[in-house]
């Protein structure tokens, strides 16, 4: 790593890194030292040492932000009738001032998450507000600090940073009877009806272990009246009604891997139907798996709806970048969950819009058929046809193109008979004679790289992984006798038979 990046960074100078490398290398093995080599970092840690070196820092050795500290102090709040916020502190090693300037990191924890800290004379802090708000915030604060191992039961994340192991360690000493407790209502109650996937698992069984310890403690959902705003399916985990009430909402929302059945809500449905309508003719292919493609679509705006009313939201770098990839397909989604949204009170995030248009783009790919048009190519060689035939079946398994033809350098002139799309050639001999006639090709290697697909495919050429449709197909073969049915095949469809 180019020292310029480290320093730019974390805004230190060069001399303060040089301290920070010496404290890091207190807790290494010499082989491991951070050491400065020119203009870069040099280490060679790998990622078991690097578990191992998170593992001996001690929290005082830290130095915690404001938000880490807001993070940990929060999950203590939830877990505990009343927190002393100075005694707390204790444990970050720092002043009374820094406790006081934390006040604005709490105050805007506390806003974005639509909940209150009351003062207790003599006693300390209360974390206060909507019993569901309150045990979700935390669940997320919690999430990525645990894993789960053997029998469903959550431990440590093994990579944790000193205020993650903090927060873990909290609490699964804390919460140790409930995360008992959520495994077994996992295995006995939920495993059999649906199998849900990894992260989605992970939250259930942290959620569950919050709730189980909140209501412990005397802190239950107390009413369901406003949570009938759409149907869901049916667990019956709990004996509280209005607790159960909430997570079969939950649940219902959470990824599957697995599931026997659906359950579709009449409004939702005419929603649904009437956003496929208007996003449809937006793709760059006609949907002929309308089924499922419905049914993903639902899922995703049943799973998106209940989520945003109850501000769980995860955020995912890997989306970051679709609003600007697929532009007029992310303004076209947002245009078309407008509606639904409105309808619900509710907000479609930018991570949520960003992974519609991804389950798009999906169905966009899968429904690239056969028929679809083919760019013309010709290919412009001196080679042998021998050669040159490696070279067509190797661009025709990238790419849904038609050859039309191969020119020789001296042919040129034929070029006018046939019409044509794109010219290739593979030699740079080749490319001197084109650009000298002022004729636009594009010029790659004899053995495609990655960077010739790329390079083809920003001149829109169409990948090769076409289908076609199966009740055309059907339609089209029926009646035929076997020499009618391998004409058909041999003449219409050579991609996919020989």
């Amino acid at each position: 790593m180019l020292i310029e990046d480290v320093t730019s960074r974390f805004g230190k100078t060069t001399s303060t890194l040089k301290r920070a490398m010496k404290e890091i290398n207190e807790f290494l093995e010499p082989y491991y030292h951070l050491h400065m080599d020119g203009q870069s970092i040099i280490t060679a840690v790998t990622y078991r040492e690097y578990i191992g070196f998170l593992e001996h820092i001690p929290l005082n050795r830290y130095i915690t932000t404001a938000e880490e500290r807001i993070k940990d102090l929060s999950v203590a709040l939830c877990l505990q009738d009343v927190v002393n916020k100075s005694e707390y502190y204790r444990k970050f090693n720092v002043s009374p001032t820094t406790l006081k300037n934390d006040n604005l990191a709490l105050s805007a924890f506390l806003q974005a998450n639509h909940l209150a800290v009351t003062a207790i004379h003599k006693q300390g802090s209360r974390l206060d507000g909507d019993e569901i708000l309150l045990r979700i915030a935390i669940c997320l604060t919690i999430l990525k600090t645990v894993e789960i191992g053997e029998g469903h039961l959550l431990v440590p994340h093994k990579a944790n940073e000193p205020i993650n192991k903090s927060i873990a360690t909290q609490f699964l000493r804390e919460c140790a009877p409930e995360v008992r407790a959520a495994a077994a209502l996992y295995e006995q109650r939920l495993s059999g009806k649906v199998s849900l996937g990894y992260n989605s698992k992970k939250y259930f069984l942290v959620y569950m272990s919050i709730a189980l310890h909140r209501m412990r403690r005397g802190h239950a959902i107390t009413h369901s009246d406003n949570l009938n705003f759409i149907q869901s399916l049916d667990f019956a985990l709990l004996d509280n009604e209005h607790e159960n009430r909430f997570l079969d909402l939950l649940i219902s929302s959470l990824t599957y891997t697995w599931r026997p059945f659906d359950v579709y809500d009449p409004t939702l449905i005419k929603l649904v139907r009437h956003l496929c309508e208007y996003i449809s003719p937006r793709l760059r292919a006609e949907i002929h798996n309308a089924s499922p493609f419905f049914a993903d679509v639902y899922r995703f705006i049943y799973s998106t709806i209940v989520q945003s009313k109850f501000n769980l939201y995860f955020d995912d770098k890997k989306l970051h970048e679709v609003q600007t990839r697929h532009a007029l397909l992310y303004q076209a989604v947002s245009q078309a969950t407008a509606p639904i949204a409105q309808y619900y009170q509710t907000t479609f995030s930018t991570v949520h819009l960003s992974t519609l248009v991804l389950i798009l783009k999906k169905y966009e790919l899968q429904n690239r058929v056969h028929s679809e048009y083919k760019k013309r190519i010709i290919i412009v060689t001196n080679s042998s046809e021998s050669k040159v035939g490696y070279f067509k079946e190797v661009l025709k398994s990238h790419f849904h193109i038609d050859i039309v033809g191969c020119v020789n350098i001296n042919e040129l002139h034929t070029l006018g008979q046939t019409p044509f799309d794109l010219l290739i050639t593979f030699t740079n001999k080749i490319s001197s004679y084109l650009k000298y006639y002022q004729l636009d090709y594009i010029k790659v290697n004899f053995y495609l790289s990655r960077d010739d697909i790329s390079l083809l495919g920003k001149h829109g050429l169409s990948r090769a992984k076409k289908k076609i449709p199966t009740e055309a197909f059907i339609q089209e073969i029926e009646g035929l006798d076997r020499q009618q049915l391998r004409a058909l095949l041999e003449q219409k469809y050579p991609d996919f038979f020989i």
